[in-house]
């Protein structure tokens, strides 16, 4: 069973964070020497399975519903997670709100000691004209290029600008000892648990999977610029073409 296709945004409740992105130099000013503080301790949710994800077709910020398998697993998400969190996050994207909200439900008490927040920087990749076209495979992906973007859409490297801007706002907002939930998707789920794990090779980064509810721990100490992220890379122009598809998926 599914619930249409597309959501409306609208039905998407909580509060809204100031999702601020920073320029690449004040991400590398703020970061060459790392930002330090309490240990935060992230619970990172991939969203349970969408309309899309049973498809087989490409989501990216196309705003879908959840099945009625990925609502069975959100309720099964919500019995795994019965501690109480100091602050929650999703995408602005419903299935990923979603997911925490019926989670939230299932587990009979509060996810987080305060509302959730709504941040748009936990998005998916804006996959341009791709969303709603089948899942295709590309070579670019495969070996770890950031710079390449499907025609109209972002790059890996356009979502770690954003990502780094979240997480550099949580280091610096967090001042204690906390644990902190995240539901988003599965591209943002590799470059943040690529930075915070520390790799160094971009390939492996991009290579990561995470199924759908599935749960990454992680503790946030010390926030680095991400090893992964060549800055020469930073002066490349991103490529308007699409690459031939034969290797990397564009599952979100």
């Amino acid at each position: 069973m599914t619930v249409g296709y597309f959501q409306d945004r609208s039905s998407v409740a909580g509060r809204h964070a100031d999702a601020r992105v920073y320029e690449w130099e004040s991400l590398l000013a703020e970061l060459r020497a790392g930002l330090t503080g309490p240990p935060i301790e992230l619970h990172i949710i991939r969203h349970a399975q969408s309309v899309a994800n049973a498809r087989g077709v490409v989501a990216g910020q196309s705003d879908v519903d959840l099945t009625f398998r990925g609502y069975l697993q959100a309720i099964s998400l919500g019995l795994r997670l019965r501690r109480q969190y100091d602050v929650a996050f999703a995408s602005a994207l419903g299935r990923a709100y979603r997911t925490m909200q019926i989670a939230e439900r299932a587990s009979l008490h509060k996810f987080s000691r305060v509302p959730v927040s709504i941040d748009s920087r936990l998005n998916e990749r804006d996959l341009g004209d791709l969303e709603g076209a089948p899942n295709r495979r590309i070579d670019a992906y495969a070996v770890g290029d950031l710079t390449y973007a499907p025609s109209g859409g972002e790059s890996y490297l356009d979502l770690t600008r954003r990502l780094l801007s979240f997480l550099m706002d949580i280091r610096r907002d967090i001042q204690r000892r906390s644990r902190v939930v995240i539901a988003t998707h599965v591209g943002p789920m590799r470059i943040l648990v690529g930075i915070i794990e520390g790799l160094d090779d971009p390939q492996s980064v991009l290579a990561l999977k995470f199924a759908n509810a599935e749960t990454y721990r992680g503790v946030l100490r010390k926030l680095r610029w991400p090893a992964f992220v060549r800055q020469e890379a930073l002066l490349e122009r991103r490529r308007e073409k699409v690459g031939t598809p034969t290797a990397a998926s564009y599952d979100s």
